[in-house]
């Protein structure tokens, strides 16, 4: 076969391919929130493996980690908390090098998760610059609001579980939280087509 013969015949595509391509056509917003959950399902899981390493490495070779890098102490009833100390700058004792880790790793994962949910979940081919700005707006109003759950939740599971279970039980109440607020806000910021 020649090359010209090779490139004008049709691709096979496999029966799960044909599949999914038949059920996203007849149940496009089903199809919509399980990539959508895929793909923060896999940022979740970029985020956790990145914060199990990263904060050690700056206790390891910076000294950030005994500057405090707690925001707002509030006392409500029983919880007595730093609402931004846990989500933000993590644990009282990890202090700026755990607020360096945590950054970065948000950062890495925004940027992970940016392009794959516009170009594959949503397939939209908007005004990129004025999608990012949406995001990044959309992305720090739910971390703040996201934030502040934390710091009520958090004092009472890491009293409750071991410290293994502990951050993965974090991780994953916290994506489950961020991707149910999460998927409306992109439905509007990632409109399909132009």
């Amino acid at each position: 076969m020649s090359q010209t013969e090779t490139a004008t015949q049709p691709q096979s595509t496999s029966p799960l391919a044909a599949w999914w391509q038949r059920f996203s056509a007849k149940h496009k917003l089903v199809a919509q929130f399980v990539m959508f959950y895929a793909f923060s399902l896999f940022v979740t899981v970029l985020q956790y493996a990145m914060l199990t390493f990263l904060p050690g490495l700056f206790y390891r070779f910076t000294d950030w980690c005994d500057i405090p890098a707690q925001l707002i102490h509030l006392s409500l009833g029983p919880v007595d908390t730093y609402v931004f100390d846990y989500p933000v700058t993590g644990d009282a004792t990890g202090g700026m090098g755990y607020f360096a880790a945590f950054a970065i790793t948000l950062f890495v994962a925004q940027c992970v998760n940016f392009p794959m949910q516009r170009n594959i979940t949503f397939k939209s081919h908007g005004n990129v610059w004025f999608q990012i700005a949406w995001y990044v707006v959309a992305f720090v109003l739910i971390t703040i609001v996201c934030s502040f759950l934390m710091g009520l939740y958090v004092p009472l599971l890491k009293g409750l579980v071991p410290p293994a279970v502990y951050n993965i039980l974090i991780t994953v109440v916290n994506g489950g939280v961020q991707m149910v607020i999460y998927f409306p806000i992109y439905k509007i910021i990632f409109p399909e087509g132009k």
